[in-house]
Formats: C-alpha cells, structure tokens, sequence
C-alpha cells in the first residue's frame, strides 16, 4: 500500500528510489487534484483587480453624486421660491417686465432641469456599480474558497518533491530535464487562462451592453413617436413624453458607456465607439414658445439621436461578433496549453515510473485506484465550469 504524505515524516532513510517508489501513488493523487484547479490563482487575481476598480469608482461617484445632490436641491428651491413669488410676478406685471420674469423662471427651471438629469444618471451608476460589485465579492469568495484548496495542494505537493526529488537526481538527468519541461508548460497555461477568462468577461460585457443599447433605441424611438405626435397638436402631454424617453434613453445609454469602457480594459482590440449625443430640450420652454417650427428643430435633434444609437447597436452588434471569434481562439490556446501542460506531467510521471522499473526491477502500476477514504468526497470544480460562471 502507497504511504500517505502524512506519514511521510516516520519514513526511514533510504536510497531516492526507494523514497520515490513510496510516494508514488501519493504524488498521482495530488497532481491530478491540482490540474483541475491550475487556473484558480490567475483568475482570482484578475477578479480581485477588477474589483478593487469597482470599488475606487464607486467611490468616486458617491462623491460626485454627493455634489450633485447638493446643486439639485439648491436649484429646486431657487426655482420653486421664484415660481411661487406671486407678489414679484404682480409686481413685474405692473411694470410691463413680465417676459423678463418668464425669462427668469425658465431659467431656473432649465438649470433644475439639468441638475435633477445630471443626478438621476449618477444614480442609475451607483445602482449599477453596487450590482456589480455584490457579484464579484461572490464570485471572489468562490474563487477564494478553491484558491486555498489549490494552495494546501501545491504546500503538500512541493513538501513531497522537496523531500524525495529536492536538486538533481544522480544517474537520472531525463527527470530533471522534464520537471523543467512541466514549469515552462505551467507558465504557458497560466497565461492562456489568463487570456481566455479576459475574453470571456469582455464578451459578456458586450452582450449586456448590447441589449442595454438596444433598450436606448427603442426608447429613441418612443421619443421620436411623441415628437411625431407633437408636430401635429400633441401639447404639453407630448412634449412631456419626449423628455421623459429621452431621459431614459440616455440613463441606458450611460450604463452601456460603462460596460463597454470595461470591455475595452479586457480586451484593448475592442472599440473605439461612437459618440452619442442624446437630444435634450425642457418642458416650459415648450409650454410658453411652443410653434411648429421649434417642434420641428427638435423632432431633428430627435432623429438624430435615433440614428447615432442606431449606428452604436450596429458598431457593439459587430464588435461583439468578432469578440465571440477572439474568445474562441483564446479558448483552443488555452485548451492547447492545458494538453501540453497535462503531456508534460505524464510524460514526467512516466519518466519517474521508468526509473522505479529500472532501480527496482518490478514493474510500477499503470493505474492506481482513489484510497478508500477519497472515494466519496466530491470532484473539484473543472476549469470550463469556473470561466461560464464567470
């Protein structure tokens, strides 16, 4: 029976092949526990960095939305104490200035406008980022959880090897030469799984920040429907319509900007993208100049913004496609290197089992059966499973 590595200590001193004979089957054991987990410490690294930008730009933005917050209300209260001040409204009344005092209050109200837009956009951000930021410390936790398991692993593993193969092996220079073969192939699967869980994340930004862009069209098209409507007698109900889908327009639209930028972070051969100006206008203007010709100019600040969203979905529709394609190629890497990377460990396994044969003259088994207590414990996560969830 294979001595176990916990009590490797009360082994006797023998010759190295006697030593690696004895922890044969216990080195099988941890090698081939640690090849499903080989991809865990570089892609809770990346995972851990993306994090940490979550964090530094959620912060950020409390700040700014912090300020924000600040001017919207000073704005609502200079422009509510100027519209309810009957006695200065009389008072310009009487003394022929009151397109002067309507010049005031839309004034006002365009300037609340803007800080109550400027504050609703940041939300939707802090909403966003808090999301985010709530799934990967899941996803951290997870890959934390496996990143120790992997690292008991490799503590047991290198305490064998420093133990039984601890410098070179005399009378045995194919070991040693192919246990360097093993590191250079580990280093090649390190980064292609690097690469790989790159692509991947990046491609899912782009899908979601597809379908985020998408929403931002239709509602472009809403606004575009409502400024139809306007143009032939729709009123304040219409004008009131056209604001509040363009709002939203550019509340998604902001979102999709965020996910993009973050794809580009993963993969710089994405992009660049097309800016997107989302037509603004304000509700009392509206109400007090209202005419089919200042209807008309906006319904072409409409359109326009319709077209350039448009032209975005197109532009993220493709870049997406041809991430799929980079995805895929990073893929078959990454899966070239864990072949080449689990070659080299049987070739090396091999190697070992020859040198038993010879030392010893009895033939090593080609197959060992999981110890007793190991058969119910569950199989580790595999690396395919790991990057979908990610």
């Amino acid at each position: 029976m294979a001595m176990s590595i916990d009590n490797f200590d009360t082994m006797p001193s023998s010759p190295i092949t006697e030593r690696i004979l004895q922890a044969a089957d216990t080195h099988a054991s941890l090698i081939s526990q640690m090849a499903d987990l080989e991809h865990v410490p570089a892609t809770l690294e990346q995972q851990e960095t993306y994090l940490k930008d979550l964090d530094a730009n959620l912060l950020k933005l409390k700040q700014e939305l912090g300020r924000l917050r600040s001017i919207t209300s000073k704005e609502r209260k200079e422009h509510q104490d100027l519209r309810d001040s009957f006695a200065r409204r009389y008072a310009h009344k009487l003394t022929g200035r009151s397109e002067k005092f309507v010049s005031k209050i839309e004034k006002e109200e365009r300037e609340f406008l803007d800080a109550h837009h400027n504050q609703q956009v940041a939300e939707e951000r802090e909403q966003y980022l808090e999301e985010t930021i709530a799934e990967t410390n899941q996803r951290v936790a997870d890959l934390t959880i496996q990143a120790r398991e992997y690292e008991s692993l490799r503590q047991r593993s290198e305490e064998l090897y420093n133990r039984v193969f601890e410098g070179p092996t005399p009378g045995f220079p194919e070991e040693d030469q192919m246990e360097l073969a093993v590191e250079n192939a580990k280093s090649f699967f390190t980064e292609s799984q690097a690469r790989y869980s790159s692509d991947v994340f990046a491609q899912s930004l782009l899908a979601k920040a597809e379908g985020l862009i998408a929403l931002a069209v239709r509602h472009s098209e809403s606004a575009l429907s409502a400024s139809t409507w306007d143009l032939w007698g729709g009123g304040t109900v219409a004008d009131i319509l056209e604001r509040d889908s363009l709002s939203k327009a550019q509340a998604t639209l902001s979102q999709a900007q965020m996910l993009l930028a973050q794809a580009v972070d993963r993969q710089n051969a994405i992009g660049p993208f097309e800016n997107v100006t989302v037509a603004s206008g304000h509700v009392l203007g509206d109400v007090i100049f209202d005419n089919p010709f200042s209807d008309y100019q906006f319904r072409e600040k409409i359109k326009k913004t319709h077209f350039q969203l448009r032209a975005l979905h197109r532009q993220v529709k493709n870049e997406a496609q041809t991430q799929k394609l980079r995805t895929l190629d990073s893929k078959n890497n990454q899966g070239d290197a864990k072949a080449q990377l689990t070659s080299a460990r049987s070739e090396l396994e091999q190697i070992r089992r020859e040198v038993f044969e010879r030392v010893t003259g009895v033939p090593c088994s080609v197959g060992t059966p999981p110890a007793y207590d190991a058969m119910g414990s569950p199989p580790p996560l595999s690396v395919q499973g790991v990057v979908q969830a990610l």
